[in-house]
């Protein structure tokens, strides 16, 4: 009798459902990981609402920061990773193609001839386990994998994703150094995790805004490494930013929050002239 595997489709804007498959074949290119643990972002949440939903969008198992054990491998596939069952591993949500001009400069997120992406590519494709809130996911030849030490408590270790994300956009992108002013609009856990990644980095101010009802969250960043909060709803980000730089504005601007264009504006409005860095989510 096959075994099934049990995931969580969204078939339309907060329609979930519980589902089996049926536990699928691993050719010599393909994986088959156990999830241990999934995160939830902000695009997880989008999805699920509607805001991400498009007319034509298909039913699909969301989860777009999946972490788990490799439970099967295929021989090509073990050697390209440089894994083995039993191996621990984050998993990113893009599948490039790897072969592109973006992909081979080192821009795979912007590959226009993506293969999918975890969380997001619909279940009528096979083998349809693409996201991570389900028992198993399938990676596909093209998934970026990344091997975990085991000895980190799986309810830390899923925060690969936007401690990665934050370090990317602080670091990779905003380019932070010694001694630089650094706003990150927006406390959420990609902008806490920049925050943090700013001060790793060297940065002599760190700036982080936030709405009242993100009092919680703003907090949170003032213990792990900012100099300066604002609320938003009561202060203006560019005259305070002005303010604390003595009306020069921020080395670097990170822009991470959803949806909103307010803070692209104050993103323009507040970074340095002339030597500034604006990073957008």
């Amino acid at each position: 009798m096959t075994e099934k595997v049990r995931a969580m489709v969204q078939s339309g804007p907060r329609q979930m459902e519980l589902r089996e498959f049926e536990r699928p074949a691993i050719g010599a290119d393909d994986a088959l990981v156990r999830v241990e643990a999934c995160g939830v972002c902000g695009s997880d949440v989008e999805q699920y609402k509607g805001h991400l939903w498009r007319e034509g969008s298909k039913p699909s198992i969301p989860g777009r920061e999946p972490l788990g054990v490799i439970e099967e491998i295929g021989d090509r596939a073990a050697a390209r990773w440089g894994a083995e069952p039993g191996d621990r591993v984050a998993i990113e949500i893009i599948i490039p193609c790897h072969t592109c001009d973006l992909c081979l400069a080192g821009r795979y997120q912007a590959c226009r001839n993506r293969r999918g992406g975890h969380g997001v590519t619909p279940i009528e494709k096979e083998p349809s386990l693409w996201g991570g809130f389900a028992d198993y996911i399938c990676l596909h030849p093209d998934s970026i994998v990344h091997k975990m030490r085991k000895d980190i408590p799986a309810d830390v270790a899923v925060m690969f994703n936007p401690l990665g994300a934050g370090f990317r956009r602080a670091v990779d992108y905003g380019k932070t150094g010694i001694g630089d002013t650094v706003l990150v609009l927006g406390p959420g856990q990609r902008g806490i995790a920049a925050a943090i990644a700013s001060k790793l980095a060297g940065a002599g101010t760190v700036i982080v805004t936030g709405l009242a009802r993100d009092a919680a969250k703003l907090a949170l960043g003032k213990e792990l490494g900012a100099d300066h909060t604002i609320n938003v709803g009561e202060e203006s980000t560019v005259e305070k930013v002005m303010d604390l730089t003595g009306g020069v504005g921020a080395v670097v601007v990170l822009e991470p929050t959803p949806i909103a264009s307010a803070p692209v504006l104050d993103a323009i409005e507040s970074v340095r002239h002339g030597r500034g860095s604006f990073s957008p989510g």
